[in-house]
């Protein structure tokens, strides 16, 4: 079978070419809607493929598709919302201290739970602003290279070799942790803060809303450290 194109030069179409061109090039009729729609709705005889019924299971298929990513796109945002949340309440639970003694208390106690986790510290290397502190501590030169290296910030599993130093008696209940370097003006310091939830903090987890806390708190402990 042959068929002509007119124009200005005609040209005999074999169907034999056009059968081979199709198999070589099986998208090329998915591709032009106009030639999918017209070839969908003839109708099927036993024996040949229904072309409407493929283009209505692509169609399925590929909804289900969208509907799973915007689920998960929705699910994602509303996860954000959340920690987004909980990080405005601790900040604003840290701005209500009117004295370090204040503002180690709240990060100890109402911080936590604030922000979903158990346990919140922080170190600041060469320097305990505080006699009898609980959450706000001294630490040894040294202590924050040995638990982040040369990294500004650590996410994941709790690494067994630095939880002592940092947890002391929770560090056997805590599994994941967030450690996110601070600087005190010439001291190096740490905030440390892990949950038993081993999937709480995962790496590669964003981090930006844990930075805005370790700012806020830099500057927050600063005001006070030489006056305590």
């Amino acid at each position: 079978m042959t068929a002509i194109l007119e124009g200005e030069g005609k040209m005999e179409l074999d169907a034999d070419d056009v059968r081979r061109y199709l198999i070589a090039n099986p998208a090329f009729v998915q591709e032009d809607a106009e030639l999918f729609a017209l070839l969908a709705s003839q109708t099927s005889d036993d024996g040949v493929i229904d072309l409407g019924a493929a283009a209505r299971g692509k169609l399925l298929v590929e909804l289900r598709q969208l509907k799973a990513l915007n689920e998960g796109i929705i699910e994602t945002a509303r996860a954000n919302l959340a920690v987004q949340s909980q990080i405005h309440m601790a900040i604003l639970a840290l701005l209500e201290a009117e004295s370090l003694a204040t503002l180690d208390r709240k990060f100890a106690g109402r911080v936590p739970g604030a922000l979903g986790v158990d346990i919140c510290r922080i170190y600041i290397e060469g320097h305990a602003p505080l006699k009898n502190a609980e959450a706000i501590l001294g630490a040894g030169e040294g202590l924050i290279s040995q638990v982040l290296g040369q990294k500004v910030e650590r996410l994941g599993r709790v690494k067994i070799a630095s939880a002592e130093m940092l947890y002391g008696a929770h560090a056997r209940r805590v599994q994941s942790e967030a450690v996110i370097r601070l600087d005190f003006g010439g001291h190096d310091g740490v905030m440390a803060v892990a949950a038993r939830d081993p999937d709480h903090f995962q790496t590669g987890q964003g981090t930006e809303l844990l930075n805005f806390l370790a700012r806020a708190l830099e500057r927050q402990i600063v005001r006070w450290m030489h006056t305590s």
